[in-house]
């Protein structure tokens, strides 16, 4: 049997799931390498990641598993295939993987940002790269040094505000709103303007920010 086929068989065995469960250390478990990513990634690239829900088969959890595996190992390589995989259309009601992506890139670290960035550069749908955006934030919560980085990353897309879909620019302050960013202006602009969409936004949040930032004072 190939060595892929003895790992696929492995992450199989780990059976159904769900993303509220603690996610197992699949590295220690399963004794894997950064060499195992390569073929982790293959997993992924090659499975229908839509039929991944309630009543999925055990084999069918194999690429959910193999997604948390590559966040455990940090594995940068992977992001180029997690991003494809997200616009794939194969995979458009894949919601799991949606909820799981920026818990997946927040422990792939800093190396993944350039990459993020670019994605959030390119046309893609906003609802995907909400997803992104908070896979940033994440990585920004998780460690600081990222901070100013992704908080401007994710500024250049709020300058863009009267362009955006309202619900987007809504969806991209619910995330900026854990940086706790009160002294940033485009945010300040958006929120005065009321350029966002109330039906989206976090309103403890928002009151938290105009608090905090003394918007009105």
């Amino acid at each position: 049997m190939k060595k892929s086929d003895i790992l696929l068989n492995k992450l199989s065995e780990f059976g159904i799931t769900s993303f509220d469960k603690i996610w197992p250390d699949y590295i220690k478990e399963l004794d894997l390498k950064k060499t195992d990513a390569k073929t982790l990634i293959q997993i992924i690239a090659s499975s229908d990641l839509s039929v991944i829900t309630t009543g999925a088969s055990m084999e069918q959890f194999a690429p959910m598993h193999a997604w948390r595996a590559l966040g455990q190992l940090h594995s940068k390589e992977s992001i180029e295939t997690l991003l494809n995989s997200l616009i794939e259309k194969k995979n458009q009601e894949a919601f799991w993987y949606r909820i799981e992506l920026p818990n997946v890139i927040k422990q792939i670290g800093g190396e993944a940002i350039k990459q993020l960035e670019v994605f959030l550069k390119n046309e893609q749908t906003w609802e995907d790269k909400v997803i992104i955006i908070n896979g940033l934030v994440e990585i920004a919560l998780k460690d600081q040094e990222y901070k100013n980085q992704v908080e401007e990353i994710i500024s250049e897309i709020l300058k863009k505000y009267k362009k955006n879909d309202l619900a987007f620019n809504a969806s991209i302050l619910n995330a900026i709103f854990k940086l706790k960013p009160y002294n940033n202006k485009i945010v300040r602009e958006i929120i005065n303007k009321d350029k966002f969409d109330y039906s989206f936004i976090d309103r403890p949040e928002l009151d938290k920010f105009i608090k905090n930032s003394k918007m009105y004072e």
